[in-house]
């Protein structure tokens, strides 16, 4: 189920402008000759099971659309507290050296 541009998907999308199916919307633009209409069904991967969107689980037979997070940042949507963050994540130590600005602390 998943594609080049979203590796973690287990989902596919039913697109309403022409009634197929793509891993994601990006997909659809490049093996399309239009543009996209926001896809309100999806297609789990494991079981093919057509359902309107769902953000977590299959409603056929309960499996993750998604894979879990992981201890990396993963683009915003991964891991975000820094004390279960993975050591080798860049992110984690990012912005600790900041000060803070006579005025910006009395702005507060």
């Amino acid at each position: 189920g998943a594609c080049k541009h979203f590796m973690k998907s287990y989902r596919w999308l039913r697109f309403p402008c022409c009634g197929r199916a793509f891993p994601c919307d990006k997909c659809h633009d490049e093996q399309s000759d239009h543009l996209y209409e926001w896809g309100n069904r999806m297609l789990c991967g494991y079981c093919s099971f057509e359902q309107l969107e769902a953000k977590d689980r299959c409603a056929n037979c309960g499996r993750g659309v998604t894979r879990p997070r992981t201890a990396f940042w993963e683009g915003g949507e991964g891991c975000r507290n820094r004390t279960l963050m993975s050591r080798s994540d860049h992110h984690k130590y990012t912005g600790l050296g900041k000060s803070v600005s006579s005025k910006a602390k009395s702005a507060k």
